[in-house]
């Protein structure tokens, strides 16, 4: 049986093709009868809108990357995690799209191909290569009505004005900030968008498969109702979405442009109660033993968990930005709930490498504690933020700082991308964390360094 993703590159290959076939023979038809003519002109008309609808962008980028992981009880001599020190990296990023009348069409095909090293872990010493084939997004638009529009198909969907995460958004934890060069992988929605007013949108939005995502717990369909507000200097969303076998959550954004310079925002989800785990002690009575357990303690709570963030930019009229950025998690690990958190990473960690059972158990700790399900682990984060562009009409900064306020753990961002012309970009992305290995930002690498160059045309 064919794969999808063959089925989509062959659909997309189909539509180029068709393409280019009903240009030739539009070219090359011969002189016929007036009807014959006048069928001709629609042809050409009909044709002559598919060309012009018809667009293309393809991207190159190669990169290699350092990484060096953290020694942690997440992650013991990097046994568990085994991410490679080195990562060699290339990738192709053809974009089609198509626009016929009250149908758009759209596809993105990706083409990679990688080489990886490690110097820790079971795989000290080897290297590996590997290639992959994959429809990182695609879409099927239809309007059904001069307001009303209706699509399907694999998507990465954004929104909000947050650069640190995006609470209001019940599909995506990962909003593609961290490391803009790196694509999210896209999902399977089905949409509906209706334009009220100017001012006022509705949109159905139906999360229907995992796509290209990867999930360490069973995927589960999400559906959403979103209402979008956009004016004079403001703008607010409200989203309610419910996720299977969870619970409902509700969500949304807003900005304010108080000035030329100045912007305020907000974002923000709140829910009854959660499924994220929590460590628990409970005490084993024959042996008098305390154990520690991570359940969904949460689960069917009626309190109210909430994920807030509150944020503000200024651009100054030499063009430099600074964002600061503060975000509140109720959900996340009290001071007490931390140390038993961690607790239960040393002890699974402690017994990594026994036999089964013992050694099977462990590593089903550990992936507890590497999702408990919470966006952030612990309950309050400051980001701050300064960027630049064109730079001597080349360069492009943008350093980030954000510190976890619980554990004082931080990380440091930073990104350069300096113009060879263009259509050509070399970049570097690099990445300090900083803290012990039992805090948020400590647990999984010490640092990241990645460079590379861009070509798009």
């Amino acid at each position: 049986m064919i794969s999808w993703n063959a089925f989509c590159i062959t659909l997309l290959l189909a539509i180029i093709g068709i393409w280019g076939a009903l240009e030739t023979f539009s070219a090359e038809l011969p002189s016929l009868s007036a009807a014959e003519d006048s069928q001709q002109s629609a042809g050409s008309v009909w044709t002559g809108e598919l060309a012009d609808g018809f667009k293309y962008l393809f991207k190159t980028v190669l990169s290699g990357s350092v990484i060096q992981p953290s020694d942690s009880s997440q992650n013991p001599h990097n046994d568990f995690l085994q991410i490679p020190r080195y990562i060699l990296k290339g990738e192709f990023r053809p974009d089609f799209s198509l626009a016929f009348r009250d149908i758009k069409l759209s596809i993105k095909p990706r083409f990679v191909g990688f080489w990886q090293e490690w110097e820790d872990g079971p795989l000290k010493g080897q290297d590996k290569t590997n290639d992959d084939i994959y429809v990182n997004e695609w879409l099927a638009s239809y309007k059904l009505h001069e307001n009303w529009f209706v699509s399907y198909g694999r998507e990465n969907l954004q929104w909000g004005p947050s650069f640190l995460l995006s609470p209001s958004n019940p599909f995506f934890r990962d909003n593609g900030q961290s490391n803009p060069r790196q694509e999210v992988k896209g999902m399977d929605f089905t949409r509906t968008l209706w334009v009220m007013s100017p001012a006022w949108t509705l949109s159905l939005i139906g999360n229907v498969g995992k796509g290209e995502q990867t999930f360490l717990y069973e995927f589960e369909p999400t559906y959403a109702i979103k209402i979008d507000y956009t004016a004079f200097r403001k703008y607010g969303s409200l989203i309610g979405s419910y996720t299977e076998n969870d619970r409902f959550h509700l969500g949304g954004f807003g900005g304010w442009t108080v000035s030329d310079g100045l912007m305020l925002y907000t974002e923000g989800s709140i829910s009854p109660g959660t499924n994220a785990l929590y460590p628990r002690t409970t005490y084993f009575q024959p042996l008098d033993l305390e154990l520690i357990r991570m359940v969904a303690a949460k689960n069917d709570s009626a309190a109210l968990e909430a994920l807030m963030l509150f944020g503000g930019s200024y651009t100054f009229e030499s063009g430099q930005a600074v964002t600061a950025e503060y975000v509140f998690n109720s959900a996340g690990y009290s001071r007490e709930e931390a140390e038993s958190y961690y607790q239960y990473r040393r002890v699974a960690s402690r017994f990594y490498g026994y036999p089964y059972p013992i050694g099977d158990l462990t590593k089903l700790a550990l992936l507890q504690t590497l999702d408990p399900k919470l966006r952030l682990l612990r309950q309050n984060y400051l980001m701050l933020q300064y960027q630049e562009t064109q730079i001597w009409e080349k360069l492009n900064l943008l350093i980030r700082y954000t510190i976890n306020l619980d554990d004082t753990s931080s990380q440091l961002i930073s990104m350069l991308g300096y113009d060879l012309g263009d259509h050509t970009q070399l970049f570097l992305i690099g990445n300090q964390n900083i803290g012990n290995t039992e805090t948020e930002f400590g647990s999984f690498y010490e640092y990241g360094v990645t460079v590379g160059i861009e070509y798009i045309f």
